[in-house]
């Protein structure tokens, strides 16, 4: 336990030893009265260490955990896995500050004089920035949701206020791609936490438009017994089979064709789960998808 204890407490000295050199660094760049194509490039890799250092450390953090003997390992992998969760829930604000200098180091370097390939890597670097950022957020999110530090605030929720306001954040990125991006009216309630709710919904969605080409989202609810069903249907083809299994696993094979890497559907996943609720997948193959969340109904 001591010897597990101290591996993690190493993994976390090391990663903001890291970053407290990598900032240091970015400091130095940003204070040069000229930089150069050589300089960004530096800058770029720095960055790029960084982002795979931030968003490998729960994997590491786990492997620490796990120790050597194989019972030991079966019997307590879960609590293993609770403790992983609290550990990045932990250290969340200390990981979170750097970022966020490294992303206004970014936007620093575009206010300099440059040329115009240099002004491309300079965007570059906003957006590895902005992505790193949004991917960090996702995986400090589900560690909290695992970690149970976050408290569930559950009263009658009206899923037509939920599927109504998450159209309209997403509705821009949607029309961007020129799809349909629309929700049934409903009056269905369920008894559950809102925020953590609308964010399982959000994601949902979000990703559902991403994958899409042509056609367009369409987002309902419907009863089942004594559960309501919060389905999101997109035209996309369908998902391949071969890739369905790791829909919700991030850094997946299915994940790593995706931006945020899966984060969101795992995120989206964790979230349902904490509600005491379940989230499926059905494929129509050559059609689209249906992403399904399924929560007992509020009656009365």
């Amino acid at each position: 336990m001591t010897e597990r204890t101290g591996g993690l407490a190493r993994v976390r000295a090391g990663s903001i030893s890291l970053i407290a050199a990598g900032l240091s660094s970015v400091g130095l760049l940003v204070s040069l009265p000229e930089i150069s194509a050589l300089n960004l490039i530096w800058f770029a890799t720095l960055l790029a260490c960084l982002a795979y250092g931030l968003l490998r450390l729960r994997p590491v953090t786990s492997k620490v955990e796990q120790g050597t003997a194989v019972p030991v390992e079966r019997r307590r992998a879960p609590q293993s896995q609770d403790n992983a969760s609290a550990f990045l829930s932990s250290v969340g604000h200390d990981l979170r500050q750097p970022l966020q200098a490294i992303s206004l180091y970014a936007a620093t370097l575009a206010t300099h004089p440059l040329p115009d390939a240099s002004k491309q890597l300079v965007g570059g670097l906003e957006a590895a920035a902005e992505t790193l950022s949004l991917q960090f957020e996702e995986v400090m999110a589900i560690a909290k949701l695992e970690s149970g530090r976050i408290p569930l605030d559950s009263k009658p929720v009206a899923l037509g206020a939920i599927l109504s306001s998450t159209v309209a954040m997403r509705l821009e990125e949607a029309h961007d791609k020129a799809l349909h991006l629309r929700h049934a009216a409903t009056s269905l309630r369920v008894l559950a936490d809102e925020a953590i709710l609308a964010r399982a919904v959000d994601r949902l969605v979000a990703h559902a438009v991403q994958i899409t080409e042509n056609g367009g989202v369409l987002v309902g609810c419907r009863r089942r017994g004594d559960a309501v069903l919060v389905e999101v249907r997109d035209t996309s083809g369908g998902i391949a089979a071969e890739l369905q299994a790791e829909v919700f696993k991030p850094f997946s094979g299915y994940g790593q064709r995706l931006p945020d890497r899966a984060l969101g559907l795992a995120l989206a996943e964790r979230s349902v789960q904490r509600l005491g609720g379940s989230l499926s997948l059905r494929v129509v193959a050559g059609r689209g998808n249906v992403y399904t969340i399924s929560l007992p109904r509020l009656t009365g």
